[in-house]
């Protein structure tokens, strides 16, 4: 069996191990850990043929993004359910049971309350749960923010369509941290339940795993050395990796410096670094903050468990050298001015008006190292494509694609970019970033 085709197998096994017992199953960790990467994956013909191994069932195995949802609301969970449901079974099911799942779809779609929309959508899956020979799994990922506002009336009607089929319906969950920690009410309790002895922690990428993805991109310069340095320096984060394989493949062949050098100051790890920074709360943060920065800064140890199982520490350290040099930087600070663009080159922060910005693109962030080396002197379009693009693509990089990126950059940086303060235009000439903002 191709482990290729089921991502993460140790951890698919143990909750397909779960789901075909008739546990219910939660997976939790930070964003671009992989979540959805393995739940897809649970979605697909190799695991259904691993339930069926285990269980001697079939099984349909359902994907659901929850961020298709079109809004925040019980209705508009209904009907993402129904209507991944719609697109996975279409082709498999009786002309008549597939009719009256795509009419209870629209039944919710049209529903003007959520007592009618919740009525369908039971109707839906009781008819389903009834008619078919087989178990049905309802795989639930990006999970978080539906989860958090959806109504006590909503929790309450999953927990007792499980329970009225417990033998052939089952949930699954990915979310950030675990279901009682998003919610914690007791009536959400009763849901939550569900999943006591089956919340597991996203599972970091082992080593072979890792390498596996690597040759998969197919990058020409990441020989032997420099694979292994990038499996060392990601630590096991499936989107940091890739960010890290980026960055070295585009070292000179020559090039012998330390590969952690090389790296930091590139864009997207540093974009990924953030983006998990972003997701800790402000305990978790403090105590990374502590235990980087200070000799005996270990965290408690419920601290360092929470840490552990959001796979950010790893045997009492963190998890990757990227990113704790990332925190390390977070925790030195910078002297960030009240008025004025501040670029932290080290963390590759962007501060306006003491206001940090979000993060940049590769080309975004040249850009804005170019401007802000020459603040307040006028820069040519041959100056930003040289420094942005590279020489080589002179010839190729019209007035318009420089404009584009300019403006780009403008919208992030700029409160008002039809009305810029910092990065001024100055037709037929270039770009000029200013040091104060402009006063019109």
């Amino acid at each position: 069996m191709d482990s290729q085709l089921l991502p993460f197998r140790g951890a698919a096994e143990q909750i397909l191990h779960d789901l075909s017992s008739g546990r219910s199953v939660s997976i939790t960790g930070l964003s671009n850990t992989g979540k959805s990467t393995l739940v897809r994956g649970l979605a697909g013909e190799q695991a259904a043929k691993i339930y069926h191994d285990l269980s001697g069932r079939q099984a349909i195995l359902v994907y659901v993004d929850c961020n298709q949802a079109v809004t925040i609301s019980a209705q508009a969970f209904y009907e993402i359910v129904l209507r991944s449901m719609v697109e996975r079974l279409s082709d498999m099911l009786p002309n008549a049971l597939e009719g009256m799942l795509r009419d209870h779809h629209q039944s919710v779609t049209q529903a003007e309350t959520s007592f009618t929309a919740s009525l369908a959508f039971n109707l839906a899956l009781t008819e389903l749960s009834e008619q078919m020979d087989c178990d049905i799994c309802l795989m639930l990922d990006e999970f978080d923010e539906l989860y958090i506002q959806l109504d006590e009336r909503a929790l309450l009607n999953m927990r007792a369509i499980r329970d009225r089929f417990r033998d052939r319906l089952t949930f699954l969950t990915a979310t950030i941290h675990s279901l009682p920690e998003i919610r914690g009410s007791d009536v959400e309790g009763e849901f939550a339940e569900l999943f006591s002895h089956s919340t597991y922690p996203m599972p970091l990428l082992d080593e072979d795993e890792a390498g596996e993805i690597l040759g998969g991109l197919a990058l020409p310069g990441l020989k032997e050395e420099r694979l292994n340095a990038c499996i060392k320096l990601a630590g096991g984060h499936p989107g940091l990796l890739i960010a890290i394989a980026q960055a070295i493949a585009r070292l000179p062949d020559d090039w012998a410096g330390e590969m952690l050098k090389a790296v930091v100051r590139e864009p997207y790890p540093r974009a990924e670094c953030l983006k998990l920074w972003e997701q800790l709360t402000p305990d978790e943060r403090q105590a990374l903050l502590q235990h980087v920065l200070e000799s005996d800064g270990d965290p408690e140890p419920s601290m360092r468990f929470r840490l552990e199982r959001l796979g950010i520490m790893r045997q009492g350290k963190v998890f990757s050298p990227i990113f704790e040099d990332f925190v390390a930087r977070r925790g030195r600070g910078a002297d960030v001015r009240e008025e004025g663009i501040y670029l932290d080159v080290d963390s590759g922060d962007v501060w306006v008006d003491g206001v940090r910005i979000p993060v940049l693109t590769d080309l975004e962030f040249r850009l804005m190292r170019l401007l802000y080396d020459r603040q307040d002197k006028l820069t040519d379009k041959y100056r930003i494509v040289t420094a942005v693009w590279g020489e080589a693509y002179l010839g190729d990089v019209d007035d318009a694609r420089v404009e584009k990126l300019i403006s780009r950059l403008r919208s992030k940086i700029e409160p008002d970019p039809s009305a810029p303060r910092y990065l001024i235009t100055q037709r037929g000439r270039g770009y000029k970033l200013m040091s104060r903002p402009r006063n019109e």
